[in-house]
């Protein structure tokens, strides 16, 4: 009896697994980045993060053949407690910055039922949770983006998936989330759904591990592409 006391009170004070993060994933402290290939094995997407400190960085997705050209649409992200936050959009090519501002925003379970309202972070879009939770959870935003060619307005829904292992196409078994997304927008046509699609990241090995995309451009498609080459950068 008194063994089994001891055996008890020693497993209640050994910690835990240690919490995961989405900077494991995303790789999003790293100047980091990534090369995903179509299904033929040619160049599709290329993503790179440049850190900028102060719990920010900044992501670009361009085409790798564009790659040495200004880029545009670059994802400006902050951390704060437990949350990423998306701030805006840069373009090199008319150094412009266009802030992003939601007007509402709700969190719910992976079946995006149960909402509820999330309070405003200075209208901040709420990006992902910090520490990745172990269920799957709903973001829904609501908002406008200021350009300089006017105001567009937008629906942003993601489902978070809780960490899970992937078998990948180039990286063997791999420690995964998702993030499945839709957006809606009326940047320059009235207001649809633009763009549909699931992205896996990969611990260690950050954005892109695996993306399939149902809707583009407002179109139907059926586009997937692997992450085949990581590097850091200087």
């Amino acid at each position: 009896m008194r063994t089994s006391i001891v055996v008890a009170m020693v497993l209640s004070v050994l910690p835990g697994p240690a919490a995961e993060t989405y900077d494991e994933f995303s790789m999003m402290y790293d100047k980091s980045a990534g090369l995903l290939v179509d299904s033929a094995g040619t160049p599709a997407s290329q993503w790179a993060w440049r850190p900028e400190g102060a719990g920010k960085s900044v992501i670009r997705w361009d085409s790798p053949a564009n790659w040495n050209r200004p880029g545009d649409g670059q994802e400006h992200f902050v951390r704060d407690g437990d949350w990423l936050y998306l701030d805006g959009y840069e373009n090199q090519s008319t150094g412009t910055y266009n802030p992003q501002r939601v007007t509402s925003e709700q969190i719910g379970d992976g079946d995006c039922a149960n909402l509820r309202p999330l309070p405003s972070h200075n209208g901040q879009q709420h990006y992902a949770q910090w520490t990745v939770p172990a269920q799957a959870y709903c973001l829904i935003a609501e908002g406008t983006i200021t350009t300089p060619q006017g105001v567009v307005r937008f629906r942003h829904r993601q489902v978070w998936a809780p960490p899970t292992t992937c078998q990948t196409r180039f990286h063997g078994a791999v420690r995964c989330v998702r993030q499945t997304e839709s957006w809606w927008d009326d940047n320059g046509h009235p207001f649809q759904l633009r763009i549909e699609r699931s992205q896996y990241l990969g611990k260690g090995l950050g954005m892109g591990l695996s993306i399939h995309s149902t809707i583009g451009g407002g179109k139907p498609i059926n586009w997937r592409a692997d992450l085949r080459n990581t590097w850091t950068w200087s």
